[in-house]
């Protein structure tokens, strides 16, 4: 049966953030007219909440800024840490990455640069302790403030975000802000509140996809392919119980219309999915209003640690987000209740460094104190009691932790010797600039919640961004890239930027699969 259609295009894009947009773009740069179609009121979906790194090793920027690096180092670094497990997908990114910041940067409007930012697992072989990620660089809007007019986010300040000086834009919004400038000197279609319901499949080819609108259902042909670029499902209780996904939606800094359409329109497309009980993992502070936030980088400073219901230390505290974050999940499946684990720190901390979303001596709001997301007590025992912690096992955390502090030399975890710590603690503050006592009472515990950037399993792809049945046939016309493929960094997050970068290099990789190479 003939299908009428309400619109058609060469390429039809579902999200909207840096991988779809990027993807947008490139298939316009090759002469395809591309529709991109975005559930949310706002673009930008989680790229608007980040700070924009892409993990590209070897691209342009990376060597303008003379950052010493090699492929023998890069996958030196990958073994140890992604491991060997889909080596061929991993490649295809780290081949065509390069070449895609390259062609991008052929766009007056897209420029990067590398910025200092460590390896997550500095310590593995391989590692750059300065990084390897870029970013695009800072975007003054003035004169294209129509571009970006239903620009989402950054994320509040009191959820880990900064406060942006309009009109400039800063970390991910910067990406996202040039390339809806660049889109807008093409034919690209962008349309918003226009959630992507099914694929419509005709002689085994996804021939393009129906859409729900405020006006009603909305058809379009796809010629040459569909590629789903928009996010996870981590907004979905039902999808995370479904893949068994730790965690809860209220406890997630993805964008809020990342509820997993578009995975669930693959699947019934017939596409096979992989990693989908992953996620890119963080500690998360709870807040009053019961949302979390990713500011905790102040971890890293002196005088703070982070105990499990038994009142013992389970990792360094000053890890990387992700890291720590997977510390809490995999502690908890290990029979120790580890949500929530809670970070105690003293009053000497809170009078330098700050309090959650403080400023250094500021007060503990009474918020904070009802709702439960700080807990304050004169003494070590009294803080145990009220957060549901064995008191002389918390005091026996603390007592060893001030030893090591004062030794310089955390014996457990290492906490002060990775270049990732460093860069977070107090240089001023020795022996160790991560390690500081607990001494000075009242003491203090905020509420910490197994929070994430995004789920990271999906649509099972081929080095083209092909989606895969279970018997490894393709699926003509179906793509997928980010968070709605499954993440060819597998259990790990090798560095600042890899969900981002994987976006934009595997939709890369999907347009020039559409455009015939």
């Amino acid at each position: 049966m003939t299908r009428d259609w309400d619109d058609a295009c060469d390429v039809l894009v579902a999200g909207s953030g840096g991988g779809a947009l990027t993807g947008a773009l490139l298939a316009a740069s090759r002469g395809l007219r591309a529709v991109v179609v975005e559930k949310h009121s706002l673009l930008g979906g989680t790229t608007s909440f980040s700070g924009g790194g892409l993990w590209i090793p070897l691209s342009a920027p990376n060597d303008r800024a003379g950052v010493e690096d090699s492929r023998q180092l890069v996958d030196t670094y990958l073994d140890a840490t992604v491991g060997p497990e889909r080596r061929w997908l991993r490649d295809a990114y780290v081949d065509a990455g390069p070449a895609v910041i390259d062609e991008l940067e052929k766009n007056p409007w897209l420029e990067f640069e590398w910025r200092p930012f460590p390896d997550y697992f500095c310590e593995k072989p391989g590692a750059l302790p300065a990084g390897r990620s870029i970013y695009a660089l800072n975007f003054d809007v003035t004169g294209h403030e129509g571009a970006v007019e239903h620009l989402g986010g950054p994320l509040p300040a009191e959820q880990g975000g900064w406060r942006e000086p309009y009109p400039s834009l800063y970390g991910g919004r910067a990406l996202l802000g040039r390339l809806l400038v660049a889109l807008g000197e093409t034919d690209t279609k962008i349309r918003r509140e226009c959630a992507l319901e099914s694929l419509v499949v005709e002689g085994g080819r996804v021939a393009g996809a129906i859409m729900s609108t405020p006006d009603g259902p909305w058809s379009v042909r796809a010629e040459r392919g569909v590629l789903l670029a928009a996010g996870g499902f981590e907004r979905d209780a039902s999808m995370r119980e479904r893949f068994g996904v730790p965690g809860d939606p209220a406890w997630s800094l993805g964008a809020p219309g990342n509820t997993g359409g578009a995975l669930r329109a693959a699947i019934d497309a017939g596409a096979s999915v992989e990693l989908v009980d992953e996620g890119w993992w963080a500690p998360g502070l709870a807040l009053p209003d019961g949302s979390v936030s990713f500011r905790l980088f102040e971890r890293g400073k002196p005088g703070g640690l982070m105990v499990n219901a038994a009142g013992k230390r389970f990792a360094d505290e000053t890890w990387p987000y992700d890291r720590l974050g997977r510390a809490i999940v995999e502690g908890h499946r290990g029979g120790v209740s580890h949500i929530p684990c809670w970070f105690v720190v003293d009053q000497q901390y809170v009078d330098t460094y700050g309090f959650a979303t403080g400023r250094p001596g500021a007060d503990i709001g009474e918020a904070w104190l009802s709702s439960g997301a700080v807990v304050s007590a004169p003494t070590l025992s009294e803080l145990a009691s009220r957060i549901g912690v064995e008191g002389p096992a918390l005091e026996s955390t603390v007592e060893e932790f001030n030893r090591y502090a004062s030794a310089g030399r955390d014996e457990d975890f290492g906490r002060g010797e990775l270049a990732y710590d460093r860069f977070f603690g107090d240089a001023n503050h020795q022996p160790n600039p991560n390690l500081g006592p607990l001494v000075r009472g009242p003491f203090h515990a905020w509420k910490i919640l197994p929070a994430d950037l995004g789920t990271k399993g999906g649509v099972r792809c081929d080095a083209r961004a092909r989606a895969l049945r279970a018997d490894d046939s393709v699926i003509p016309g179906l793509y997928a890239a980010g968070n709605t493929m499954a993440s060819w960094t597998n259990h790990c997050y090798p560095g600042p930027g890899s969900p981002i970068g994987s976006s934009v290099v595997f939709s890369a990789l999907a347009v020039k699969d559409m455009a015939g190479g």
